[in-house]
């Protein structure tokens, strides 16, 4: 497992993993998972830990920092896990224009494209499904499953 480590500007570090969640490894998330706890552990505890954090500011702001590069690596494995990444049925990803059903972009057994989206942990990367319509000429993503009332939707 590697990790990278950065120091930005403000002082904040930044604990960075990328490209578990999609890059085809045959071990499980809850490896991957443990590997990364492990290491989070490692670098406020061990490693030189001890010494780069002197100040409560210091430890507080590494300990956000690892929280939330934990938290993206939950994100980003969620989404790659999720059904609607690549629905089975066009007809739940209508048109936004006009509300006919999406004809797949990307052809079955292809890669599905990749896009990167901000989220309140930071930047994840995730691959869905893109359709299009040929009446509006456009290429979209699938909203997704909708919401209902009563279930914590809208």
């Amino acid at each position: 497992m590697a990790a990278q480590l950065t120091l930005e500007a403000a002082g904040t570090v930044t604990l960075a993993y990328r490209r578990f969640a999609m890059d085809g490894k045959k071990r499980t998330v809850r490896d991957r998972w443990f590997d990364r706890a492990e290491a989070a552990y490692r670098r406020m505890f061990e490693d030189k830990g001890h010494e780069e954090l002197v100040t409560l500011t210091e430890r507080e702001t590494m300990a956000q920092s690892i929280a939330k590069d934990l938290a993206r690596f939950l994100l980003e494995e969620q989404v790659a896990q999720d059904p609607a990444a690549e629905p089975d049925d066009a007809s739940s990803t209508c048109c936004p224009k006009c509300g006919e059903a999406g004809m797949p972009a990307v052809e079955e057994g292809k890669k599905l494209p990749e896009r990167t989206v901000t989220t309140l942990v930071g930047d994840i990367d995730m691959r869905r499904q893109r359709w299009g319509c040929a009446k509006c000429r456009i290429v979209f993503f699938s909203a997704g499953r909708p919401t209902g009332s009563g279930d914590g939707g809208l």
